[in-house]
């Protein structure tokens, strides 16, 4: 499942854990511990766009939307 979090992200670029979680067919509250894990050995990266006053449905975390990303090596 791991690998397959990483192909997505490495096909698609930034995803929302919304979006990653539909991807995969998997809940979100599942996915969450996996990304966090992933992050941790430095193979994803966090991305917080902070939300709009307007926004509408997929801020459920504070007042931000959670994106992934493939961590690219400089």
């Amino acid at each position: 499942m791991l690998s397959g979090i990483v192909k997505l992200l490495n096909e698609r670029g930034a995803l929302s854990v919304q979006e990653i979680a539909l991807a995969l067919g998997i809940d979100s509250s599942a996915l969450r511990p996996m990304l966090e894990m992933l992050a941790a050995k430095g193979r994803v990266v966090k991305v917080e766009i902070p939300c709009k006053k307007a926004c509408t449905g997929g801020c459920t975390e504070s007042d931000s939307m959670t994106f992934y990303k493939v961590k690219r090596d400089a």
